[in-house]
């Protein structure tokens, strides 16, 4: 329901309290950083369909951005950070490598511009399969901003 207006969703986490739903949504987009008016947006198409769902229920509903540090919970993320900055721990060389995403494959994570950790020297790719990958998150570059 949010693709028709440039936004995408990473994660949805719900949770019960008595008579009370808690939905907290992690929107993005492919165009530039969402930002709160992108949040708002998405609050008003969510909210109602979730109101219908929940019932007699109490429905407090949180749409956020995913920060500039979000740690990854999947390989999925991968696809929708595709383009952004992000730092992953590789268990090949035990090491955090720096870089842009590129494209993600069945079998492994491509980054671009990519540095291993306090290491001056950059790759133009660096591959990872997909077994390697420990850990993940968005990393903040200020020559990113734009």
């Amino acid at each position: 329901m949010l693709q028709p207006i440039g936004l995408r969703v990473v994660d949805v986490r719900s949770d019960e309290h008595r008579d009370a739903t808690h939905v907290v949504v992690t929107i993005t987009n492919t165009g530039h950083t969402a930002g709160i008016d992108d949040c708002a947006k998405a609050h008003r198409i969510i909210f109602p369909r979730l109101s219908l769902l929940g019932g007699e229920r109490n429905l407090d509903l949180e749409v956020s951005t995913p920060g500039v540090q979000r740690i990854f919970r999947d390989l999925h993320e991968f696809a929708l950070f595709e383009g952004k900055r992000c730092r992953v721990y590789d268990s090949g060389p035990g090491a955090w490598i720096e870089g842009i995403i590129g494209p993600l494959s069945e079998s492994e994570v491509v980054l671009y511009n990519a540095s291993i950790e306090d290491s001056k020297e950059t790759m133009e790719t660096y591959h990872i399969p997909h077994g390697r990958v420990q850990k993940a998150k968005l990393a903040y570059a200020w020559e990113d901003m734009s």
